[in-house]
């Protein structure tokens, strides 16, 4: 890590917005947080964060983009301060829908999307169903989803993912944190990592792994019609370059893939120049 990445990485955040959204799905009255920074007539980038984190994942983002960019990042419904899906089993196109609607509350009609790992779903699903809106697509440690499983392998699949997002003891909980990181992360990556695991909710949790049984990701970029730019860590253990991002990669016809050396399941964190800087290459030749 470089000492301009270690700075990124202590960035302040920007507070924490929210704005009330009426999707159609049923009890579709949402409160969405996000953070924004940068000139609001500036090109917009949105950024879609995993799993287990946040809003506050893409410190270094916020910090660096904001310069040329519009950034926006949310919460996901059901994370930090946005609320839940009144839905039990939210699928992509909720998420995606979400998205759209947070889009057109802040006046933007067309963005470069991010997504993270399972923020990769939602947004390859968003660039699929609002291909006017979608300028690029960066799809970071990108996750093919669940959804070609056969119906008798789904039961265990889906509780293998919910322990996971357990409450789990202080040695395991570290574990988890080694298992998304390269070995060489520094201690600073492996406690922002930590705090943002810590901040997921229950049921912000088990909707997002529902969500993964909605979507297959190879199906869904292959109608994409925004360039795609793929970013995956030669050190991914959480998903592997040829279990995922392989896949994506050859399904999509306009993309480009990149193997940042030495980097795990989270770039934007370990590498945030490297990966800052392929979203701003990104961002430039997107669609006109």
């Amino acid at each position: 890590m470089t000492e301009t990445d270690s700075r990124l990485l202590e960035a302040s955040l920007p507070p924490v917005a929210q704005v009330q959204l009426k999707l159609d799905t049923p009890g579709g009255k949402q409160t969405l947080a996000y953070r924004e920074a940068g000139d609001k007539a500036a090109p917009p980038i949105v950024l879609l964060h995993g799993i287990g984190s946040n809003s506050a994942g893409y410190r270094a983002q916020l910090a660096a983009l904001a310069t040329h960019h519009r950034v926006i990042a949310w919460d996901a419904p059901g994370y930090g301060q946005s609320s839940p899906f009144a839905i039990a089993t939210p699928g992509a196109a909720d998420y995606a829908e979400a998205v759209m609607a947070l889009m057109t509350a802040l006046g933007l009609s067309r963005a470069t999307v991010i997504g993270s790992s399972w923020g990769s779903v939602i947004a390859a699903t968003f660039a699929a169903q609002y291909p006017d809106a979608t300028h690029a697509l960066v799809l970071s440690a990108p996750n093919v989803a669940r959804a070609h499983l056969p119906l008798s392998e789904r039961a265990a699949a889906r509780e293998a993912l919910m322990r996971s997002g357990a409450a789990q003891s202080p040695a395991a909980r570290a574990a988890g944190v080694d298992a998304l990181l390269a070995s060489s992360s520094a201690p600073q990556v492996r406690a922002l990592v930590s705090t943002l695991r810590d901040a997921v909710t229950p049921t912000g949790w088990e909707h997002a792994v529902d969500m993964l049984f909605s979507a297959y990701t190879p199906d869904i970029v292959a109608s994409v019609e925004a360039p795609i730019s793929i970013v995956i860590g030669s050190d991914d253990r959480i998903a592997p370059l040829s279990d995922h991002a392989r896949p994506i990669h050859e399904a999509a016809p306009n993309s480009t893939l990149h193997v940042l050396d030495g980097i795990g399941h989270m770039p934007k964190l370990e590498a945030p120049g490297r990966f800052n800087a392929i979203v701003l290459a990104a961002a430039a030749a997107g669609n006109p």
